[in-house]
C-alpha cells in the first residue's frame, strides 16, 4: 500500500531491470508480428491494417509510457514535493482526468471514424476505427494502476501487464486473421479480426493489473476517496503537461506513421494509381515500419536506461562524467543506428524476399532504413535533453518534423511514389535529427562527437558494406532461382558477416575504451578484441 517503507537501491535497481526487460519484449513483439501478419493478408491487407494502427498506437503509448511515468512521478516525490500531495489526491485526479480525455478521444474517434475513413480516401476504414476507439476506454484505469505501482517502486504489475497484453493482442492478431483468410473473407474483415486484438489485449493487462491490486490487498487505498479542488488543478496540470513530453519520443514514430495513414494512399491515387494498386503499394512500402522499429529496438532502450544516469551527474553537478556519458550515448547510438541501416540497405533484396515473399519495393526499403540511422539518434538525444530538465523541447522538435514530414510527402511523393515517401521520411528525421543536436550543443558547449570516432564508424561502415556486397554478388553467382528459402540463407549469412566486420573494425580501431564497454549490454564480450589489438600495437 502507499505507506510502505523506502526500496533499498538494488530493489530499485532490480524494478527498473524489470521494466527495462519489459520494454523490449514488447517493442520487439510490436514490430515482429507485422511480418507474418503481412505473410498472412498480404499487402493490402498490410495496407488496412497499417492505416488504423497509428490510432491504436497513440493509446498504448499514453497508458504505458505518458500518464503512468508522470502519476509514478508524483507519487515518488510527494514527501519531497512543496505541494505534499497525498497519495489518494494523485489517483482520483488521475482517474477522473484520465476518464474525461478518453471519453472524448473514444468519441471523436468513434463518433468520426467515418469523417475520418473519408479522409484518407478509404470509406471501408470506418468499422476498423470504430474498433480501435474502444481501446482508449481502457487507458484510464491502466494508466492509474500502473502509475500507482510504478510509484511504490514495484514494476511487476507494470512490467508483466504490458507483456501479457502484447502477446495477447499479438495472438489475436496472428489467429484471427488466419482464420478469416482460411475461412475466405474480404480483406477488410480480416482486418476488423487484426485491430481487435487491441480490445483482447488492453482487456488482459487491465485484468492483470487489476489481480495485483486484489492480491495485494492495494484495494483499501481506494476507499473513502476525497481531494481537496486546488489539488486537483495542481496535479491535472501536471498530467496532461508532463504526460505529453514524457510520452513524445515514443509517439515519434507513431506520429509519422499518422502523416502517411491519412495522405499517402490519396497522394499515390493522385499520380494515377488505380484503387487496388494504390492500396498494394501503401502496404509495400508500410513493409518498412517493422524494419524501423525492430532497427531501433536496442538504440530505444539505450536510451530509456540512459535517463536515470544522466540525471544522476546531473544532481550530482559532475560536469566532467556527464559530458563523458553523454558523448557516450550519442557514439553508442550513431554507431548501433549507422551498421543497422546500411546493413540492412546492402542486404535488403535477400531481406525483404526473405520477409515479406517477394522483392517488391527493395529500393523504397532501402531508403527507408536509412531512418534507422536518425531515429536511432533521435532517441538518444531526446532522452539526453529530458534528463537534462528539457522536458518540453522534444515536443517543440517532434512538431517541426511531423510538419516536415507532411510537407515533404506533398512534393515528392506525386514525382517518386513511395520511394519519395521514405524519402520524406528519412530527411524528416534528419532535420530533427539535427535540431536536437544544436540544442544539445547550446546547452553542452563542448564537443559531442569526435572527428576520430566518424572516421572509425565511416571506415567500419565501408568495410561492412564491401563485405557484404561481395558475398552477395558470389552467392547470387553460385546461386540459381529466386527462391525464398535461398534468399533466407543468403540474408542471415549476410547480415551475420555485415556485423561480424563492423564490430571486429570498429572495437579494433578504438571506437570503445574498456571501461566504455562495460557499460554498454554485452559490451565486456568484446573487450578481448581491444586487449588483443593493444599487445599488437606493443610489439610493433
Amino acid at each position: 500500500m502507499a505507506e510502505k517503507p523506502n526500496k533499498t537501491s538494488n530493489e530499485l535497481f532490480r524494478g527498473a531491470l524489470i521494466l527495462s526487460a519489459a520494454a523490449i519484449i514488447v517493442k520487439v513483439l510490436s514490430a515482429a508480428y507485422r511480418i507474418p501478419y503481412q505473410n498472412i493478408a498480404g499487402d493490402i491487407g498490410f495496407y488496412i491494417y497499417q492505416q488504423v494502427y497509428p490510432f491504436y498506437g497513440v493509446a498504448f503509448t499514453l497508458s504505458t509510457i505518458g500518464f503512468p511515468v508522470v502519476i509514478s512521478k508524483l507519487i515518488a516525490e510527494r514527501e519531497s514535493s512543496k505541494n505534499n500531495f497525498a497519495v489518494k489526491d494523485i489517483l482520483v485526479t488521475s482517474f477522473v482526468v484520465l476518464s474525461s480525455i478518453s471519453v472524448m478521444m473514444f468519441a471523436a474517434l468513434f463518433l468520426g471514424a467515418d469523417w475520418i475513413a473519408g479522409w484518407m480516401k478509404d470509406p471501408h476504414l470506418a468499422g476498423l476505427l470504430r474498433i480501435v476507439a474502444y481501446s482508449y476506454l481502457l487507458m484510464p484505469i491502466s494508466s492509474v494502476l500502473r502509475g500507482y505501482f510504478q510509484g511504490i517502486n514495484d514494476m511487476l504489475p507494470t512490467a508483466s501487464s504490458q507483456v501479457a497484453e502484447q502477446c495477447i493482442r499479438v495472438l489475436t492478431i496472428l489467429v484471427l486473421s488466419t482464420i478469416f483468410v482460411h475461412q475466405g473473407y474480404s480483406e477488410y474483415v480480416v482486418g476488423k479480426g487484426a485491430v481487435l486484438g487491441s480490445i483482447t489485449g488492453g482487456i488482459t493487462g487491465l485484468v492483470l493489473l487489476i489481480a495485483f491490486v486484489i492480491l495485494r490487498e492495494e484495494w483499501k487505498l481506494f476507499l473513502r476517496m476525497r481531494i481537496k479542488p486546488v489539488n486537483f488543478i495542481k496535479i491535472s496540470k501536471a498530467l496532461v503537461f508532463q504526460g505529453l513530453a514524457f510520452c513524445i519520443t515514443g509517439l515519434i514514430l507513431i506520429l509519422f506513421q499518422f502523416v502517411d495513414s491519412l495522405h499517402l494512399y490519396s497522394l499515390l491515387r493522385e499520380t494515377g494509381m488505380g484503387e487496388r494498386e494504390a492500396k498494394e503499394w501503401k502496404g509495400v512500402y508500410d513493409r518498412g515500419q517493422p524494419l524501423l522499429q525492430l532497427g531501433t529496438v536496442v538504440a530505444n532502450s539505450f536510451a530509456l536506461a540512459l535517463v536515470p544516469v544522466i540525471s544522476g551527474f546531473v544532481q550530482s553537478k559532475s560536469q566532467l562524467e556527464l559530458l563523458n556519458k553523454i558523448k557516450l550515448a550519442l557514439r553508442v547510438s550513431a554507431t548501433i543506428g549507422v551498421a543497422a541501416a546500411i546493413g540492412l540497405v546492402v542486404t535488403m533484396k535477400p531481406v525483404n524476399h526473405m520477409l515479406f515473399t517477394d522483392v517488391k519495393g527493395t529500393i523504397t526499403l532501402a531508403i527507408f532504413s536509412l531512418s534507422i540511422l536518425f531515429t536511432s539518434l533521435i532517441m538518444a538525444e531526446a532522452a539526453v535533453i529530458q534528463s537534462l530538465g528539457h522536458s518540453f523541447v522534444p515536443v517543440i522538435i517532434t512538431i517541426v518534423g511531423v510538419g516536415s514530414k507532411w510537407a515533404l510527402n506533398l512534393v515528392l511523393v506525386p514525382h517518386y511514389k513511395i520511394a519519395g515517401a521514405a524519402s520524406a521520411t528519412v530527411l524528416a528525421y534528419m532535420i530533427m535529427t539535427v535540431l536536437f543536436y544544436v540544442v544539445l550543443r547550446v546547452h553542452i558547449k563542448k564537443t559531442l562527437i569526435e572527428k576520430r570516432h566518424v572516421l572509425i564508424i565511416l571506415k567500419s561502415t565501408v568495410y561492412m558494406g564491401a563485405a557484404v556486397v561481395l558475398f552477395n554478388c558470389l552467392f547470387e553467382w553460385m546461386s540459381s532461382g529466386e527462391r525464398r528459402l535461398l534468399a533466407t540463407v543468403q540474408a542471415l549469412i549476410g547480415v551475420g558477416i555485415g556485423a561480424a566486420v563492423f564490430l571486429m573494425t570498429a572495437i579494433r580501431a578504438g571506437l570503445f575504451g574498456e571501461e566504455e564497454l562495460s557499460l554498454i549490454p554485452a559490451g565486456s564480450k568484446l573487450k578481448r578484441f581491444i586487449i588483443t589489438n593493444r599487445s599488437i600495437r606493443n610489439h610493433e
